[in-house]
């Protein structure tokens, strides 16, 4: 039976850290976990246990073995699996922690489940501080939003409850979160392309980087 943990916007830093360290423990012991981020509450698995992204596919009703995002609490430990061009980097530099997921290659001295090695990986250093504790503690974490693939994101924990049930280890109740949704950013080809809007608007990335295509009116 699933856990529901309580985060009160009062918390102390104690109770916090008791939360944080309580579901590390659960996911590295192969558990997935809903947890609060700077968008929406989304789930997290270790991202070297196979048994772990399975479950968590099955869950979100993924089909095949569909490629799954990466978040870490620091570029440097996205570089460790990600390889990322000087653009990419750049980006990265100027909106990380927030509210950007940048598409490129995976390291090919990597073996795990996340995806084929021919295809994109999405990764992300969020801007929330409970989530960054957490993924700091795991390590490069499969991070995906809380609802089924295709729905909208999900801002309440009882939502991600009703979807994914007791699949999932452990709840935490962050509160309502900004429903919101991280701006996706192709870096894996010669161009670097905006391919969804979210959070970070085109104008955003372009005074950082002029050059970004927006391709979101082909999407």
């Amino acid at each position: 039976m699933s856990q529901l943990l309580e985060m009160q916007p009062d918390a102390s830093d104690v109770q916090v850290a008791s939360i944080v360290a309580h579901v590390i423990e659960r996911v590295q012991a192969g558990g997935l976990a809903v947890i609060p981020t700077d968008t929406s509450y989304a789930v997290i698995a270790d991202a070297f246990r196979r048994e772990s992204l399975e479950k968590l596919r099955a869950a979100k009703q993924y089909l095949g073995q569909v490629s799954l995002p990466v978040a870490a609490a620091s570029l440097e430990t996205i570089c460790g699996v990600a390889n990322l061009s000087p653009l990419a980097t750049d980006l990265a530099r100027a909106f990380w922690p927030g509210p950007l997921t940048l598409l490129t290659h995976t390291q090919s001295s990597l073996s795990w489940n996340v995806g084929s090695a021919d295809t994109a990986l999405a990764v992300r250093v969020p801007n929330h501080t409970f989530t960054r504790a957490v993924l700091a503690g795991i390590g490069p974490t499969v991070m995906t939003g809380a609802q089924k693939a295709g729905d909208t994101a999900i801002s309440e924990i009882a939502q991600a409850q009703r979807v994914l049930g007791d699949v999932v280890d452990v709840y935490v109740d962050g509160g309502t979160l900004a429903f919101t949704q991280s701006s996706v950013v192709d870096c894996t080809g010669d161009h670097i392309r905006l391919v969804r809007a979210g959070a970070l608007a085109l104008a955003d990335l372009r005074q950082v980087m002029p050059i970004v295509i927006d391709a979101t009116a082909s999407n």
